[in-house]
């Protein structure tokens, strides 16, 4: 396919150029030239009734516009990231209902490649830039028949809601100077979906605040939406009575007009916590808790308040979350112990350092580090960016992305010290800390008081469960490691990180003996994942002990290749188990798998 992206317009203007922030789509016939040699009419009869199709039917069902045409191929534009991956199933799906009556060897087979990014307008014709390019190079992943997007798309999107996603790595792509990391897009249900194993006694009613939506529907503001939806996850997860549902899982519901029971469906909970807000800083907010399975709302509330009132003044939040654990309940929860971000901008740093870190390409990893600086340089008395910023540190020790660990862990340590003398109760802190003294400096005593801490004041993070199932791992304490890492699956159900949870509740398997759930839960993690080297190397122990030599070799050489360094040795120094039974079975597997000692 030709893709004249910069070719010269006509009386260029540079007062009409004008930049926005779009999807972008590029689709175009894979193998054409051997369809044309076949049959020249008919190939150019299958694909003009494909772009009848796509120019009345798929590109306006979609809220897109069609750019141009390129040969045997197409660029289209859509404000919306979501309506651009509808319409690419919608594409692949009219390409497959016109194959039904073409012989085989004959059909139209087509390529899709998506971005999201800022693009340049010339005019109202034609659109221009590095998001257009890189959307028309994608092409060149593409299988036939497949759809390739961008990390920044996939960010748009909620994950297993509009899509579901298959981590390719990092992409070099010709004329792009620095490597993409894109995703297969696959409709929702391509995949079967992994469940946690919950124990009879810990199934609580479950709880998801939704980000309340704004009354005008701007996209401007909504991040404010998810901002009052944490400070009320945060109050309601101080109670022993209920689970609550992450943030970050349930953020994928931002502006969605999603049913009570579609939201109920994707997050497995019992109530649902919505609302609506207008006012930018005088703020009008109403609010509704109802049951998923009558549908019945049980509690309402409508306040107005001072925007920053209402995100400084704790007790505000914590007077809704008694009222909402009274009606799930009848019990009353004790006093917020984090105070939220003070400003909207602070947390957009905070949320896009977070999201950023978890993708572990080394680009978005070291962006993710300039943001943390960025923020506790702007409020260096926040907790929350110091804790952060200890849990990059053990991320980067875990990656193998340097050559001094306990510098590392010295350095995560002066964070978390920092962060729990500004707030010694702080969650994120005492988590993040647990994390240094197990992961970096092997003090496990210690990192169990500050998980049971954490615990102590939020029973329903879902990080501390994780990650204090993964201490227990490390000690050979195999059925309290799956107790708590499978209720952290349970508590995170659509966390954007969830490869992560995997990925952890995986080891704790490993730990228990259960090789065959561990295998289920290391493949589900690398499906979004593909570079985590962890669970690359729970994958292959899971493997060797279920008797996949061969594939246990080769996720050996998979793991090698994106840490070449490793041994035997070099894991047991970092390894928090290597003092424990457990810790030296697991070495001595892998080194029946081909790790070098």
């Amino acid at each position: 396919m030709t893709q004249a992206l910069f070719g010269k317009p006509e009386r260029a203007a540079f007062d009409e150029f004008e930049r926005t922030s779009e999807a972008v789509l590029f689709v175009d016939v894979a193998d054409s030239v051997r369809l044309v040699e076949a049959d020249e009419e008919g190939t150019l009869r299958t694909w003009l009734r494909f772009v009848d199709n796509l120019r009345q039917e798929i590109i306006p069902g979609n809220s897109g516009r069609l750019v141009k045409m390129l040969g045997d191929g197409a660029l289209v534009e859509f404000d919306d990231a979501s309506n651009a991956v509808f319409a690419a199933f919608a594409i692949l799906k009219a390409i497959e209902t016109q194959n039904l009556s073409i012989a085989r060897e004959r059909r139209l087979q087509v390529r899709i490649g998506l971005d999201f990014g800022d693009v340049i307008h010339h005019g109202h014709i034609d659109i221009y830039g590095r998001h257009v390019n890189i959307a028309a190079r994608l092409l060149g992943v593409a299988q036939p028949g497949e759809i390739v997007a961008t990390a920044d798309l996939r960010d748009q999107l909620s994950s297993e809601l509009d899509a579901e996603f298959e981590d390719i790595g990092a992409c070099h792509l010709r004329n792009v100077e620095a490597p993409i990391h894109a995703y297969r897009v696959h409709p929702v249900g391509a995949f079967s979906r992994i469940m946690p194993v919950i124990r009879h006694e810990d199934l609580l009613p479950t709880i998801a605040v939704v980000p309340l939506i704004t009354r005008n529907r701007s996209r401007d503001n909504f991040a404010l939406g998810e901002v009052l939806a944490e400070n009320l996850i945060v109050a309601l997860s101080t109670s022993a009575e209920v689970n609550v549902i992450s943030r970050l899982s349930s953020s994928g519901f931002r502006m969605r007009r999603a049913s009570l029971a579609e939201i109920g469906s994707a997050l497995n909970a019992d109530f649902v916590l919505s609302g609506t807000y207008s006012g930018h800083e005088n703020m009008v907010v109403d609010l509704e808790l109802a049951e998923v399975g009558t549908s019945r709302v049980i509690w309402a509330n409508h306040l107005q308040s001072h925007i920053n009132e209402l995100m400084a003044d704790a007790s505000a939040t914590l007077e809704l979350a008694h009222s909402i654990h009274r009606a799930i309940c009848a019990a009353e929860v004790s006093r917020a112990m984090e105070n939220p971000m003070p400003t909207l901008e602070g947390h957009s740093l905070l949320i896009g350092a977070v999201t950023l870190m978890h993708r572990l390409s080394a680009r978005d990893f070291n962006f993710a580090r300039d943001l943390l600086e960025t923020l506790i340089e702007r409020s260096p008395n926040l907790p929350s960016p110091r804790a952060w910023m200890a849990r990059w540190h053990v991320l980067r020790v875990q990656q193998g992305w340097t050559d001094s660990p306990k510098a590392e862990g010295q350095i995560a340590l002066q964070n978390t010290k920092r962060a729990l003398d500004i707030d010694p109760t702080n969650v994120p802190a005492l988590i993040a800390e647990g994390s240094v003294l197990t992961s970096l400096l092997h003090r496990l005593d210690d990192a169990q008081d500050r998980y049971d801490a954490a615990l102590e004041y939020s029973p329903n993070d879902a990080t501390a469960r994780l990650l204090r199932g993964t201490l227990n791992a490390f000690r050979g304490d195999g059925d309290l490691a799956v107790r708590d890492a499978e209720r952290a699956l349970h508590l995170a159900p659509r966390d954007p990180n969830r490869y992560y949870f995997l990925s952890l509740a995986a080891s704790a398997c490993i730990a228990a003996g259960d090789n065959r759930r561990a295998l289920e839960l290391a493949e589900h993690s690398l499906r979004a994942n593909r570079i985590h080297t962890s669970t690359l190397r729970v994958k292959t122990v899971a493997q060797m002990r279920l008797g996949d030599t061969t594939g246990a070799q080769k996720t050996v050489r998979q793991l090698l290749d994106l840490e070449p360094d490793l041994t035997i040795t070099s894991w047991m120094e970092r390894s928090p188990s290597a003092q424990f039974d457990v810790g030296r079975y697991f070495a001595d597997t892998m080194r029946q798998a081909g790790v070098p000692s």
